[in-house]
């Protein structure tokens, strides 16, 4: 009994040491959310215009440079996407961290934005 105690202890602490880093091929977790911030920004685009044919198209080529700019594929990302979806607690808080990361661009887009028009006014 005593032996079995002690095979559950070191099995408990192994299991708690691992490594959680990503398999090979899955991108990690801070490129995870900065690909996702910008597959949101482009999605948040794409929803403000009429859907043709043409968007669809151009909407391909919007992912295909989020991807490229952050040098992987829609792969890559799919495969990625899959190993964070398995866990959701962490897929959770990468949805936050891409959450805060938008509003700080968009305060940042208002910023600059107050700023032009500031300066359009003061160019009248």
């Amino acid at each position: 009994m005593k032996l079995l105690q002690i095979l559950l202890l070191c099995l408990f602490f192994l299991g708690a040491c691992t490594d959680h880093r990503p398999l090979e091929g899955i991108l990690d977790e801070q490129k995870m959310v900065n690909v996702l911030a910008d597959l949101s920004a482009v999605d948040g685009y794409m929803s403000t215009l009429m859907y043709t044919d043409t968007l669809r198209i151009q909407g391909k080529n919007y992912y295909a440079t989020v991807y490229k700019n952050h040098n992987t594929s829609k792969a890559v990302f799919d495969k990625s996407m899959k190993y964070y979806s398995r866990q959701p607690v962490l897929l959770d808080s990468m949805y936050s961290k891409v959450t805060r990361k938008l509003d700080t661009k968009e305060k940042r887009l208002i910023k600059l934005q107050e700023l032009e028009h500031k300066k359009d006014t003061l160019a009248k």
